[in-house]
């Protein structure tokens, strides 16, 4: 029982300090509950721009990912003359 006990409290911990609440979902909750349509638009165009700033940092790390990997070898190095 306090097997579970504890696991379940390192479940909460680990859900509620890795969890995060980004800037662009609170853009997107705060689009939902618009009353008028002038700001929404307004809520609409900000929340474009986040989007496009998130995909750029994205693309950006996902492109030095790739770089870093073309720098690793194909094939691991063997030394034939220490193996004899």
């Amino acid at each position: 029982m306090n097997l579970l006990k504890i696991s379940a409290f390192m479940f909460f911990l680990v859900t509620v300090l890795f969890g995060e609440v980004k800037e662009v979902d609170k853009l997107f909750e705060q689009v939902n509950h618009a009353s008028n349509p002038k700001e929404k638009k307004e809520l609409i165009e900000e929340l474009k721009k986040k989007l496009a700033q998130e995909n750029i940092k994205k693309r950006e790390e996902a492109n030095a990912i790739l770089k870093a990997k073309e720098k690793l070898p194909n094939k691991p190095y063997k030394d034939i003359s220490l193996s004899k």
